[in-house]
């Protein structure tokens, strides 16, 4: 892919000749590329995979998620939760898609279709929402209001080393969509998100007034006759 380049083209100046014919496929060429750039193309997966993943467990989905090709909008949805929630719960996309955006994790805006591959920024800023990362100056002016709200958010996960060099609308494989919530998993549990309070074994009646726990005197196991008596 050819590229304009201000620096060494400058910017009138279109690296595909002068003649009328190479400008007209210029013009073609640019309008594509911006197309994609803004929209992503997105659409349903060329190949589905062998496994419907709606009727696997949320343990089993995991799992599924590093084996398959590319992954789906609902599929992405459904992680977020589990991610989130510790579960998913949900039996259909619409609920995932309330779940989400109600928590201001996903946006109606964005208007993804559960069977469309997702796209990197989507997820970048969902994770960001989940692991409450607020990101620089940008990230927080321009992406909270849905100025290039995904675009900042996968930005601020390349700087942070959570994903790989990317574009915004790059589709998601599912190993590099579990490396991203693998990398969220870990960044949660370091900030102190999850819920990590030890169970307590003990009775609370075993405890004195002051809330000091009681513990029996040892018991004496000596023995209660001498031998020979």
């Amino acid at each position: 892919m050819v590229l304009l380049s201000h620096k060494k083209r400058g910017w009138g100046v279109l690296p595909f000749g002068d003649s009328p014919v190479a400008q007209k496929w210029a013009a073609v060429f640019l309008c594509g590329f911006v197309f994609v750039a803004f929209n992503g193309c997105a659409g349903p997966r060329p190949t589905p995979p062998d496994v419907d993943a709606s009727t696997l467990p949320d343990d089993v989905f995991q799992a599924y998620l590093a084996e398959v090709e590319l992954v789906t909008v609902d599929e992405a949805y459904r992680a977020m939760l589990i991610l989130a929630d510790g579960e998913d719960g949900s039996v259909s996309f619409e609920e995932r898609k309330s779940k989400l955006e109600s928590r201001e994790i996903a946006r109606s805006a964005w208007k993804l279709r559960p069977e469309d591959v997702v796209d990197a920024g989507s997820v970048a800023y969902m994770v960001c929402r989940i692991c409450d990362i607020d990101g620089g100056l940008n990230m927080r002016l321009l992406g909270r209001p849905g100025l290039g709200d995904r675009r900042y958010a996968l930005r601020e996960l390349i700087y942070r080393e959570m994903i790989n060099e990317s574009v915004d609308y790059q589709y998601m494989t599912g190993p590099a969509f579990l490396a991203v919530i693998r990398k969220a998993d870990e960044l949660m549990a370091e900030k102190g998100m999850y819920d990590t309070g030890g169970v307590d074994l003990s009775d609370e009646t075993d405890r004195d007034a002051e809330g000091n726990l009681v513990v029996p005197p040892p018991r004496d196991e000596s023995p209660t006759t001498q031998p020979g008596e």
